[in-house]
């Protein structure tokens, strides 16, 4: 017969043992800050329901919605905000050029590529 009370290596005391269906990390693993940002991003991507000056309702992603608040809320006189907001597009203006010449220069070498096979260049390629 197997002693209950028994304490020692591997045996902790009745009182401190888990309990049936208790987890050992009951808060579990914390998410990583890829899976904070999905979630953001998630959250962000959702449309919301926004009025236009005219008064019309408009269905925009909340991440407009908010960028459009700051805007309002810079324009109204908060110099904060107004800087944010000149700052957000001036940053996503880098990035759009940036795009754009990294399209550019994949075409170029798409373009380069068919000419060294012996393709003839493709009429729908725009710069």
């Amino acid at each position: 017969m197997k002693d209950e009370n028994k304490v020692g290596y591997c045996q902790p005391p009745a009182h401190s043992r888990w309990q049936k269906g208790q987890s050992g990390n009951p808060k579990g693993r914390p998410k990583s800050r890829s899976e904070i940002l999905d979630d953001a991003a998630a959250i962000l991507s959702e449309p919301v329901a926004a009025q236009t000056s005219s008064g019309r309702r408009v269905q925009l992603e909340a991440i407009e919605a908010g960028y459009l608040a700051l805007c309002r809320k810079g324009l109204k006189g908060h110099k904060t905000s107004l800087l944010e907001a000149i700052r957000i597009m001036l940053d996503l203006g880098i990035v759009a050029e940036k795009a754009k010449e990294d399209d550019q220069r994949r075409r170029r070498l798409i373009e380069d590529l068919r000419a060294k096979i012996g393709l003839p260049p493709r009429d729908d390629v725009h710069d």
